[in-house]
């Protein structure tokens, strides 16, 4: 049996602080990040999570360490079974 394991909660406000910062629009952050408008309105509003190849590429445009992103969005558990390499859905963002 399976369990699931949830993002960290108000995520999404995370990655919106760190796009303000770099002064990058909504649009210019999903063209960067090859995924739609809405897709990342979704991610900012912690209704959409992301996956852990959408982490590298906001990790990249957002200029932040990808391992810094990623513990403000996964919970340690994930982070070790993905590292360990288990078998994860990591499903497409957009």
């Amino acid at each position: 049996m399976s369990e699931t394991i949830s993002p960290l909660e108000n995520y999404g406000q995370r990655i919106r602080t760190l796009r303000e910062r770099q002064e990058i629009n909504l649009e210019q952050l999903a063209e960067l990040t090859e995924t739609t408008p809405e897709m990342m309105e979704r991610i900012e509003q912690s209704i959409a999570h992301p996956s852990f190849s959408m982490i590298e590429r906001l990790a990249k445009t957002l200029n932040v360490p990808y391992d810094h992103l990623l513990r403000h969005i996964w919970p340690a558990q994930m982070i070790r079974l993905h590292e360990q390499g288990a078998k994860i859905i990591d499903l497409p963002s957009s």
